[in-house]
């Protein structure tokens, strides 16, 4: 129950789920997984009742907070869960998902996910309706910005297969990095889109249809040369598309400014994320281990605007898919987070029925060879060099050979979310070079080691290693335990200082962690907000 003086909320939790507590307070993270039904609550009158509105509940818990001046902060939220919202939101308010879709038939087809107890090449398609990361349900919505029309639920489709359009801009208009054109111009012979009158002086970027009235009044000299339905699909973020098997076999994806907010952020894509793609993909290629593959991002185009604002409206990333490479080794690639999902009315996880795992130690042994793999690939350029990776799970692919079912390694998408600690990168004399192709200001560079560390954290251990662990049902059961003596294992504390001192900063007693709905409502004074939370690595269940 949390509550202040005059108004309160209680709803049940799983008997089996794991917090940490102070005297009955409790300090930890609660998964919203483990809250239960009934959400009772009493408002401000002194009237009790059964609460299923989403936009009630947040405007109670946020009525206990001191800060009056957050009051149009609080209304803004209140409205946000009161439209169109991702049903997984509901979920974080203990919520009915037969209350939030009613009779919506049509939603509920979508939802119903055939599973495969073989694995296929298609799998990541049929798995790409995990719509973003899962540690962050509660603030999970999908919100149009104007001019962009409202995004509602009979739109999902849409989303899902977005329709795209072919603008011709002035060069001079744009900041084109990498071979653009020359690995776009295939993929638009295949769609039938035509080339534009002046090669020399224009180009031609793709863009999604739902985006064209932001860009339009920014960029006033572009022309569309044409649009294409039903050639795509979305991927797990909304933002990037993968073409349709019948166009031309493209391994091709394109990662294009929505402006939109999906989860925490606004998802259209900086200058500085176009800028960095080359540089990154040319630092990664030669330093990563040999089973750590990347979605190479080899060429982007954005706005040529001083105001970064206008720039981002109009920006495209094209990143080769090693899909046929891993078809040529007998191998599929597959999203963490599309594992974690489940079936339609099933209680399994994609994970459970493509690997067997049919009980504790089963799975506890399966958990245990994942992570030696995963560690064994993420540390090393990390400690050695000082590449770290936003490692969650949707950005992490693992590979799956087709025949014995083992994972023989892992792939790395979204460049954006790379960091370089350069004075550790620095200590190899040849990869002095390599960072003078790095934008000036680019946050991919950084000197402060420990903030790295922390986000390192944050997205491997606490949101993909962390999940995974749970969906697993091994929270309760030595999963956490694993976890550290896996790390001990990886980063070999006894006979590596580099190892000794990431270990020490991971296993403190407490955190920084994230606190998603603390920042929207503070959203006007600071962009993050962060509080010392209690190490979940020291989980000991």
């Amino acid at each position: 129950m949390a509550s202040d003086e005059d108004a309160w909320i209680m709803c049940g939790m799983r008997a089996d789920a794991y917090t940490e507590t102070d005297g009955g307070r409790i300090l930890g993270f609660v998964r919203a997984d483990d809250l239960l039904e009934p959400v009772l609550s009493r408002n401000f009158n002194g009237e009790i009742s059964e609460e299923l509105d989403p936009g009630v509940i947040c405007r109670v818990i946020c009525r206990w907070r001191s800060r009056q001046d957050e009051e149009h902060a609080v209304e803004t939220l209140v409205k946000e869960r009161n439209g169109w919202i991702w049903p997984v939101l509901c979920q974080s308010y203990i919520l009915s998902l037969h209350y939030v879709i009613g009779s919506n038939q049509s939603y509920l087809d979508i939802l119903h996910i055939r599973y495969y107890n073989n694995i296929s090449p298609t799998l990541p398609y049929l798995l790409a309706l995990d719509l973003k990361l899962i540690l962050s349900k509660l603030h999970r919505a999908c919100l149009a910005q104007s001019p962009l029309d409202p995004i509602m639920p009979d739109d999902i489709s849409y989303l899902l297969e977005p329709e795209l359009s072919f603008l011709c801009v002035p060069k001079s208009d744009m900041k084109v990095f990498g071979p653009f054109q020359s690995l776009l111009d295939p993929l638009l012979t295949s769609l039938g889109i035509p080339k534009p009158d002046d090669t020399i002086n224009e180009i031609v970027i793709p863009c999604f249809s739902r985006q064209l009235p932001a860009i339009t009044p920014l960029f006033p000299k572009a022309r569309i040369l044409g649009a294409v339905q039903n050639r795509c699909r979305a991927q797990l973020s909304l933002r990037t598309v993968s073409m349709m098997p019948d166009v031309g076999g493209s391994p091709l994806h394109l990662k294009l400014s929505l402006n939109c907010q999906i989860t925490s952020r606004l998802r259209t894509i900086s200058p500085y994320a176009a800028a960095l793609v080359p540089a990154v993909g040319k630092i990664l290629q030669s330093l990563l281990p040999q089973d750590l593959w990347i979605f190479e991002e080899a060429a982007s185009v954005t706005g040529s605007q001083e105001d970064f604002d206008q720039a981002c409206q109009l920006t495209c990333i094209i990143r080769k898919c090693p899909e046929k490479r891993a078809a040529d080794m007998g191998e599929t690639l597959i999203p963490v987070a599309g594992l974690l999902q489940k079936p339609f009315n099933d209680a399994r996880t994609y994970l459970e029925i493509i690997f067997g795992l049919d009980g504790v130690k089963v799975t506890q042994a399966w958990f245990r060879k994942y992570l030696t793999k995963l560690f064994s690939l993420i540390f090393p350029p990390m400690i050695r060099h000082g590449i770290y990776f936003e490692a969650h799970s949707q950005n992490i692919l693992v590979r799956v050979n087709l025949t014995s079912k083992e994972i023989s390694g892992f792939a790395l998408r979204d460049f954006d979310g790379i960091g370089i600690h350069y004075p550790t990168f620095l200590r190899h004399p040849n990869n002095k070079n390599a960072l003078k192709e790095i934008p000036p200001g680019a946050r991919t560079l950084t000197d402060n080691l420990p903030r790295m560390w922390q986000l390192v954290h944050h997205a491997l251990l606490q949101v993909h290693v962390g999940h995974l662990l749970y969906m697993l049902g091994l929270e309760s059961k030595g999963g956490w335990r694993i976890v550290r003596e896996e790390l001990e294992r990886a980063l070999n504390p006894s006979g590596d200082p580099d190892g000794r001192a990431l270990y020490d900063y991971w296993l403190k007693e407490t955190m920084l962690s994230k606190c998603f709905l603390e920042m929207r409502l503070r959203d006007a004074y600071v962009k993050k907000y962060e509080r010392e939370m209690p190490n979940i690595l020291l989980r000991n269940a």
